[in-house]
């Protein structure tokens, strides 16, 4: 079995700071990274309204540039963009000064629209990544015919993402069976794990335990920075892997990101688990649901549950400010 972990600090745990890593920080970051063993570094995620150089949020693909001008020859460089915002950027032939990889993050909404665009990415030389949001909201059926497509297009990989934290590992283990049964031998499968449950590190031992051999990606952060309630720490992952699948992950260098750069962010924001973060995912809804009522005087948590049940079934996905708003005011009516 071919075990790859993929370090997503700068890009899922931008969700925390705004994305603000300078180009310095984050290279610092990702040599720490390398210096561990990590070989799949992301550095950072598409969207629009980013300061150059002071982000790792990219407003075109020419501003990651800079971030990778100490690039190593044996690591492959990662960045995201979601499928709905694919017409905003205009990617290069993949180069020196572009990421070696694409990872392409859509809802059940748009996922063939992403074929489409692993083709374009593709023919430029990009490795691509499709990352197949709140897989838990496909039925089997759906999600056999997305595997179809995905063996027909032949991307580098396929992930299952547990996007709102409600998988516990028996739910892991089905549904990567149930994937790897109908995946092409040629496609590598990856898992990204969220912990507003307190499941992300045992879900991703379960992700493993009993995985037939074949490639595999694990996604994680450093200290399990990232949105919401955080993902699966990067430090407790190699240390796993050193003990059950014979690796040599130095962890050390992973602390010492952590003190070096890491640590006075989460002085100042914090991440990890909360009641409202158990809240949104026992209601399978956006963890962004939970920060929008949070910041608009929804503090009590049983005022908080709610809320978060009155979110229709077809605005789970992605926040709906308007829809939010009336729950608050009927709710806040109700007293």
């Amino acid at each position: 079995m071919s075990i790859n972990v993929l370090d997503c600090t700068l890009r899922d745990g931008g969700y925390v700071n705004n994305w603000e890593f300078d180009v310095p920080t984050a290279r610092r970051l990702m040599d720490r990274l390398y210096d561990a063993g990590i070989r799949h570094i992301e550095v950072g995620i598409l969207g629009g309204g980013a300061t150059p150089g002071k982000q790792t949020k990219f407003n075109s693909v020419e501003e990651i540039a800079p971030y990778l001008a100490d690039r190593k020859p044996d690591c492959r460089y990662f960045v995201m963009f979601t499928q709905e915002n694919a017409g905003s950027f205009v990617f290069p032939p993949c180069g020196i000064d572009t990421p070696d990889c694409v990872r392409i993050a859509f809802f059940k909404k748009t996922w063939r629209e992403a074929f489409s665009t692993v083709k374009e990415l593709k023919e430029k030389g990009y490795r691509v990544f499709l990352q197949a949001m709140a897989t838990f909201m496909y039925s089997d059926g759906e999600l056999a015919d997305l595997i179809a497509n995905v063996n027909e297009t032949e991307p580098a990989a396929f992930y299952m993402v547990d996007s709102f934290s409600t998988m516990l590992p028996d739910d892991v283990t089905r549904m990567r069976d149930f994937v790897l049964s109908r995946l092409s031998p040629s496609v590598a499968f990856g898992f990204h794990a969220h912990n507003s449950i307190q499941m992300a590190f045992a879900n991703a031992q379960a992700f493993l335990s009993g995985a037939p051999d074949r490639e595999l990606f694990l996604d994680c952060s450093v200290f399990g920075m990232g949105r919401g309630a955080g993902n699966v720490p990067t430090e407790l992952l190699l240390e796993r892997l050193n003990e059950t699948a014979g690796e040599k992950y130095d962890v050390l260098p992973v602390i010492r990101a952590f003190e070096e750069d890491l640590k006075p962010i989460y002085e100042q924001y914090g991440w990890g688990y909360t009641l409202p973060y158990f809240l949104v995912a026992r209601h399978r809804v956006n963890s962004v649901y939970g920060w929008y009522f949070g910041s608009h005087g929804i503090t009590d948590p049983i005022a908080l549950d709610r809320c978060l049940s009155m979110i229709p079934e077809d605005s789970k996905y992605t926040l709906k400010r308007d829809i939010a708003d009336k729950i608050m005011e009927t709710v806040k009516n109700d007293g």
